[in-house]
């Protein structure tokens, strides 16, 4: 079966949905149409992108029997997704969720359960493992030897005071953006053991609720350690934004410095430089969206399946209880929390 005969739904017209939108397109995915509660902005994109079918009705879209995959990008809020993760369950359909499925630990858990109650596969959009910059690190990872240490600093000023969702909750920049750097980490290291992280909020960024720096410390069961930096209330001159933040990974041979266009590879034999081909936005949301229905269609395991991106989560959850109790925090203390413990000994 060909990847045209998987149509897409995309729920949620806004933003980021244009990103997954022209990287679709890029990749022969084909989308069936789009569903968004405002008629101007579903109108919008559908002239953008030529989308056959667009409605304010996301169930009349789900329900369509052409429609095998549904994109979620709508705002990560319960009282928006579980109504349509539960319309996507009842009519049968794959899932494919924006990041992070929620901001909370139990809710996520929530909707996992609501999918795997009607054995719907649901892929986490963690479109940071498919980013150009990190499959090129992924390329050349056995060239530092055995990892020991880790290093994401991304620093930049971004106050999105004229945005109506984004930044007004009580959780922001751990849970939504230092979530792509977790699910990525947890990708190279495998499970995370502890969290230890100080979070704050610049005062001077009225337009944000939640926190606008978080700094997290984390140590993973293999032995591997590092700090994963995202500071959004940053007015320094060497900014390092998403999607072009630093990355670095120390080994036994050597280390590797990445950035967004360039991979460099440092060894006692001396140093190499890679380029990157392509762009996180909108790459890697095509490359995700590829991976997750090339697996539905040969029937294989995919990366960021939803229950298991709950680990990716309680990294973030053991943060912010870190930064509340100053004190590191096991991983397992918040899956504990959310009562996933019971889920089976499999899933640790």
């Amino acid at each position: 079966m060909s990847r045209e005969e998987w149509g897409i739904a995309v729920v949620g017209l806004g933003g980021i949905a244009r990103h997954h939108l022209q990287s679709y397109q890029s990749r022969g995915l084909r989308v069936v149409g789009g569903a968004d509660v405002d008629e101007i902005r579903g109108h919008a994109a559908r002239e953008a992108f030529d989308l056959p079918f667009v409605t304010t009705d996301p169930e009349a879209l789900i329900a369509r029997p052409d429609v095998r995959v549904v994109d979620l990008t709508v705002p990560h809020v319960m009282e928006i997704r579980r109504p349509l993760v539960e319309a996507a369950a009842r009519h049968g359909k794959a899932l494919f969720v924006q990041k992070p499925l929620m901001p909370t630990l139990k809710d996520a858990r929530v909707l996992v359960e609501i999918a795997e109650a009607s054995d719907v596969p649901m892929m986490v959009n963690q479109n940071s493992i498919f980013a150009p910059q990190a499959l090129r690190i992924g390329e050349r990872f056995g060239a530092i030897g055995e990892p020991y240490y880790f290093q994401i600093d991304n620093r930049a000023w971004v106050d999105p005071t004229a945005h109506p969702w984004f930044g007004k909750s009580e959780r922001w920049v751990n849970s939504d953006m230092a979530i792509h750097h977790y699910a990525l980490v947890r990708h190279w290291f495998g499970d995370a053991e502890s969290v230890s992280a100080h979070l704050a909020r610049d005062p001077s960024q009225p337009g944000v609720k939640g926190e606008t720096l978080s700094a997290a410390m984390i140590r993973f069961k293999s032995g591997v350690s590092g700090l994963v930096v995202n500071n959004w209330c940053y007015r320094g001159p060497e900014k390092h934004p998403h999607p072009n933040e630093l990355i670095l990974l120390q080994g036994s041979n050597g280390t590797i410095s990445a950035h967004a266009s360039e991979v460099v590879i440092s060894t006692a034999g001396g140093e190499e430089r890679l380029s990157v081909e392509g762009s996180w936005f909108p790459d890697a949301f095509g490359s995700a969206m590829a991976h997750f229905v090339d697996a539905l269609d040969g029937g294989t395991p995919f990366l960021c399946e939803a229950r298991d991106n709950l680990k990716s989560l309680a990294i973030a959850e053991a943060g912010y209880r870190s930064a509340a109790e100053r004190r590191e925090v096991r991983v397992e203390e918040a899956l504990e929390e959310a009562g996933i413990q019971a889920e089976g000994a499999d899933f640790w």
